[in-house]
């Protein structure tokens, strides 16, 4: 019996009638909404609701008719298809002639980005998003939603957040264009390198980069070696240590205060790097700044 290298005693080996999918782990984003409620509300025709907002976010995804939608003042044409989210503190309603049908969750904890929590959208931004290719997924995972949540059955609460979690990261998949293609390379590469200049002092895992950006891990690191020549990770290093030189040369703090303001927990890590990096420990380079030899 042969075995996949990579799924060694787990599975066995792929076939035309057996094919092990392995799941990417790199997404751009970690979800971790706060789940308040689900359900369904359909509108007879020539009607008009009256304009209210939430301090928590909205999705609803139209399964029938059409109509408009009003955020903040401004009307928005929707059909059959389409998702409209609401930002938390966004005054909206929605009116139609012909009547509509609407599935819908709202979450609290929202975080897409660099947008402020429970606020993706930018200000004056349609709400309005065309499900395309995905129209049945969100048809299917709505009303299995609403169902579970009417039902009340056992583990329905961990059905729910499973099911909110996936409608979602589809959502933020479209309304990102999807990863690579969010912005092109080069301006993507741009954009990384100025997020890590501001933020090189107070960076912690690389997620939080690629987070801001909606890009893998893997393409992000890609990017950097094509168009720097180094990871971004070593980009963040070569910050921090020229941070450190500015420091040593210009200041009288101990070597071990000098490493934690520049992100190390403990100096005998940062002497090492910066004598990797530099040839010298952080002391002799600062007496070689102040005249003195190495």
């Amino acid at each position: 019996m042969r075995y996949n290298a990579g799924m060694k005693h787990l599975c066995r080996a792929d076939s035309d009638v057996r094919k092990h999918l392995i799941i990417r782990r790199e997404s751009a984003n970690t979800l971790r909404p706060k789940l308040l409620y689900a359900g369904e509300l359909r509108f007879t025709s020539h009607w008009s609701e009256e304009a209210h907002s939430h301090p928590f976010c909205e999705l609803l995804y139209v399964a029938e008719g059409s109509g408009e939608v009003v955020a903040d003042g401004k009307a928005y044409p929707v059909r059959a298809g389409d998702l409209v989210l609401y930002n938390a503190g966004t005054v909206h309603a929605e009116r139609t002639e012909e009547g509509f049908a609407f599935l819908f969750l709202a979450v609290n904890n929202l975080k897409f980005s660099r947008a402020a929590e429970d606020r993706p959208l930018d200000a004056g931004a349609s709400p309005v998003l065309a499900a395309a290719d995905y129209a049945e997924d969100f048809a299917y995972l709505f009303r299995t939603l609403v169902r579970e949540a009417r039902e009340g059955k056992r583990y329905g609460d961990e059905a729910c957040k499973g099911l909110a979690n996936t409608i979602l990261s589809l959502y933020l998949r479209l309304f990102s264009g999807g990863e690579e293609k969010y912005l092109s390379p080069n301006e993507t590469y741009l954009r990384a390198k100025e997020y890590i200049d501001a933020h090189y002092l107070t960076m912690g895992r690389l997620d939080e980069l690629c987070a801001a950006l909606y890009v893998s891990r893997y393409y992000l690191t890609h990017l950097f070696r094509e168009y720097g020549g180094m990871s971004p990770l070593q980009y963040a290093l070569g910050k921090r240590m020229e941070h450190a030189k500015r420091l040593l040369a210009s200041t009288d703090l101990p070597v071990e205060e000098v490493a934690a303001r520049v992100g190390y927990a403990e100096a005998g890590s940062f002497i090492r790097s910066f004598r990797a990096r530099e040839g010298c420990t952080p002391a002799a380079y600062r007496r070689a700044k102040r005249g003195g030899k190495l």
